[in-house]
């Protein structure tokens, strides 16, 4: 059993063999290969260990299009980014700028107060001109209604201090005649005004004609204008206002 087993067994292998005929067995699919190969491609130098390698910038020698770094790229500084730094004064300058100034502020305000009280001042000054006046215009309309009102009475004291006149006592025409003219001096100074009456020209603005006579026969001339001759009844104004014609005849 021991010599059959023996003959059986594979003998063992020389190492040395094994690797020449590994390395023939290369040299000779090496040789095949670059029989097939076109022959300008064959014809090429195999590029340098030393070109195979990484160039600075990525560039490699055996790229497509086989194109060089241009000689600037080597000459060229690295680029610094500009952070800003210079423009810093400049814009710090504009923050102060920017920065209200609270005298200026003040100022400001100041002026804006001082133009309001102006205004609120004259404003305050055309309303009180305006109240007194308006206040002045009612007090005169209520004077010239109680004068208004007060003309009856004066045309009846007027009648009264005629007849006081025609009478024989002397003492009674004095009393009402005082009475009487202090009644119109009242109404004078609180404003009425009689209107112009005999000898005046006639003005058909404050005067209402009545009758018409000659004035040959009335005054033993002739007139060039028309001229009031008698009151009928007197006309009285209260400033410029008219608050009644005077009756009057008159004479062209």
């Amino acid at each position: 059993m021991s010599d059959r087993s023996d003959r059986t067994r594979r003998p063992e292998q020389d190492p040395t063999v094994d690797a020449d005929a590994t390395a023939a067995a290369h040299a000779a699919y090496a040789e095949a290969g670059a029989a097939d190969a076109d022959p300008a491609e064959a014809s090429q130098p195999a590029p340098d260990a030393h070109d195979g390698a990484e160039q600075p910038g990525g560039a490699e020698p055996g790229a497509e299009g086989g194109a060089e770094r241009p000689a600037d790229a080597e000459d060229a500084e690295p680029e610094v980014l500009d952070l800003g730094t210079a423009d810093a004064p400049e814009e710090a300058e504009e923050a102060e700028e920017a920065e209200p100034d609270p005298v200026a502020a003040a100022r400001a305000e100041r002026d804006e107060y001082l133009d309001a009280l102006r205004r609120e001042r004259a404003e305050f000054e055309n309303f009180r001109k305006r109240a007194n006046r308006e206040r002045a215009e009612a007090l005169d309309r209520g004077v010239e209604q109680v004068c208004a009102d007060l003309l009856l009475v004066l045309d009846n004291f007027g009648y009264t201090l005629q007849a006081a006149e025609g009478s024989s006592d002397e003492q009674l025409a004095k009393g009402v005649a005082m009475v009487h003219n202090q009644l119109v001096d009242v109404l004078e100074q609180a404003g009425l005004q009689q209107v112009p009456g005999q000898g005046a020209t006639f003005d058909p603005a404050v005067h209402e004609a009545v009758d018409q006579v000659d004035a040959e026969e009335a005054l033993g001339h002739a007139v060039d204008e028309p001229v009031v001759t008698e009151v009928l009844r007197p006309g009285y104004r209260f400033k410029d206002r008219l608050l009644r014609p005077a009756s009057v005849r008159v004479a062209k």
